[in-house]
């Protein structure tokens, strides 16, 4: 536009100044909730994460506070209505809801509602700590921690720490402890269909654990720590949890599916289902029942490249289920019976294989499958040749490193369709040569590190959680090399790795309670804290057509979703 006259450009210039405040207050508009965290102690405070949940709603939603204490909730991630806020910061609570919790606000359409939070601390930090930190609280030497830690991982520390059995009377509560399957928690017990453990258990173990719980005292001995709240990047993110339907959800894993909806399996119940993100809206399946006496729930969902879900039924058999969740049907298939054992526990699957075939493995009666879906076909493979799991066994040698036993876990396939799976027990990243059958194990740099769920990215590197020693690791099939890497965080019982399309690495603290990306080439690694204690995470996955990658897991024990997107710096 050409100006005629200064009077012109003057009035020229009010006006793109009025369309810019303008602009500004439309940009404005766009929090629909703002305020400050403050507390005597650290006036403004930096990672407090506030959630907003409307009372009948199915979603909540989390920020964190940033360096000045400021948190928002951009209007479209909260519509028109009422909500209880919430916050989780480590020794502090909300000064005004000490009884409940919780305070309550209003958000109204086009307004931005101002709610400064003042904090107190609390007087109960032990109903904070997850397990890591109860781990890291405790004395004692790292053998008796990693014990307890292998001990409970699968479930809360918290109400061993709370208890008052003393060291007469440990080892019967052990003893009845290690007839409980992993699936298990406080409201719903399930006991294992075989026959206990022989022996008594570990007298260390016992004798350490009356040292360091309730008994004969009213607190604990040792001072309780707390780790940081997050800082820096670790709060630019939004967080959405989503509760499942029913009164009791174990949602193992969680997985994204190619048409918007997510997909999840249930740990204790033969149920699967779908959540529609946008709304929170869930629908749900049953599979039917094989095995009466046995656990009923699944471990493992994954989508293939068609959209289909596929899980294989755990406890049920070694029985693998495909459903079309087009037209909503399910195709099953099941191993030669004679593979098919009171030991066998089938409970995990790889897609993905260049000729259309899908692995599965049996982590009890360590073998690894191989389904030729066209014809029902099952290729069957030791997965540790040579190896009698008995008393009398003598463990296999790999590179100069013997095992105390071997057992299968997650497992994957790469681009030429060879089979891989971890071996939690043994320490090793095993590899079965899709054309010869012929199996190598390639042991951690970190002995007995307890490898976990698995995921192979697209240049053919496999990553997998060491659950044991709380690290992450990947194996370059191609050059048949290993590397490792230690998020900051101790105890945090790293489960599953996944690459997401920025070549950043996903992983979980399956006892921290956070979500972790980590960049290979730095070893940086960003810690983003849930706002549930005590979720207990197992499988992260990645939906890469968003940008950046969104973030999904599930809180086992909580009975949600939850989704984490991370935001630009």
């Amino acid at each position: 536009m050409r100006l005629n006259s200064f009077a012109g450009g003057k009035k020229l210039l009010a006006l793109l100044a009025l369309a810019l405040l303008l602009s500004g207050c439309e940009h404005a508009k766009k929090v629909a909730l703002t305020g400050r965290v403050t507390s005597t102690e650290e006036g403004l405070m930096e990672g407090v994460l506030v959630s907003a949940k409307q009372a009948e709603g199915p979603m909540r939603v989390t920020v964190v506070s940033d360096s000045k204490g400021v948190y928002s909730f951009p209007a479209d991630r909260l519509e028109p209505g009422d909500y209880d806020i919430t916050i989780r910061a480590a020794t502090y609570e909300l000064y005004d809801a000490i009884h409940t919790g919780k305070i309550s606000t209003s958000v109204r359409t086009g307004e931005t509602t101002n709610l400064d939070l003042k904090l107190k601390k609390t007087a109960d930090v032990a109903s904070q700590l997850t397990s890591a930190e109860w781990l890291e609280s405790a004395p004692g030497s790292e053998q008796e921690k990693s014990k307890l830690f292998r001990c409970v991982a699968c479930h809360d520390l918290a109400p061993v720490m709370k208890s008052k059995y003393d060291e007469k009377s440990w080892p019967t509560t052990v003893k009845r402890m290690e007839n409980w399957l992993a699936p298990s928690v406080i409201q719903s017990p399930l006991p294992s269909p075989l026959p206990p453990p022989e022996g008594a258990p570990d007298a260390t173990l016992t004798a350490y654990l009356a040292t360091i719980n309730l008994n004969g005292r009213n607190t604990w001995p040792f001072a309780l720590k707390t780790f940081p709240r997050p800082k820096g990047a670790a709060t630019r993110v939004i967080i959405t949890e989503y509760d499942l339907p029913g009164k009791l959800r174990l949602p193992h894993d969680v997985a994204v599916g190619h048409d918007g909806f997510v997909w999840y399996n249930d740990f204790q119940q033969p149920i699967f289902g779908k959540l529609d993100p946008r709304t929170g809206a869930t629908k749900e399946w049953s599979l039917p029942i094989l095995r009466p006496k046995y656990p009923q729930g699944m471990l493992t969902i994954k989508i293939d490249k068609e959209g289909n879900a596929w899980l294989p039924r755990f406890f049920q058999g070694c029985t693998l289920v495909k459903f079309d969740t087009k037209t909503e049907t399910k195709t099953t298939w099941r191993v030669p019976s004679e593979f098919d054992t009171d030991q066998s526990r089938c409970g995990h699957v790889a897609l993905g294989a260049p000729d259309g075939t899908v692995w599965m493995s049996d982590s009890g009666g360590r073998k690894m499958f191989r389904l030729h879906p066209d014809t029902g076909r099952f290729d069957t493979f030791d997965s540790f040749p040579g190896y009698v799991a008995d008393k009398k066994a003598t463990a296999i040698e790999t590179a100069g490193r013997k095992s105390k036993g071997h057992r299968t876990y997650g497992i994957g396939v790469d681009s030429e369709g060879n089979g891989y799976f971890a071996d939690i027990a043994g320490g090793t990243i095993g590899r079965v040569d899709a054309k010869t059958g012929e199996v190598q194990l390639f042991p951690t740099p970190t002995p007995d590190s307890g490898p976990r769920r698995t995921n192979m990215d697209r240049e053919d590197k496999y990553w997998f959680g060491e659950n044991y020693v709380s690290k992450i690791g990947m194996f370059d099939t191609k050059t048949r090399t290993m590397k490792e890497w230690t998020p900051p965080t101790p105890w945090n019982g790293a489960y599953p790795t996944v690459r997401d399309k920025t070549g950043a690495v996903w992983t979980v603290g399956m006892s921290t309670d956070y979500i972790y990306r980590m960049d290979p080439a730095s070893g940086e690694f960003t810690e983003y804290l849930l706002p549930t204690l005590n979720a207990n995470l197992r499988r992260v996955d990645v939906d890469n057509s968003t940008t950046p990658p969104t973030i999904w897991v599930a809180e086992v024990h909580q009975g949600k979703l939850a989704k984490i997107e991370p935001l630009p710096n």
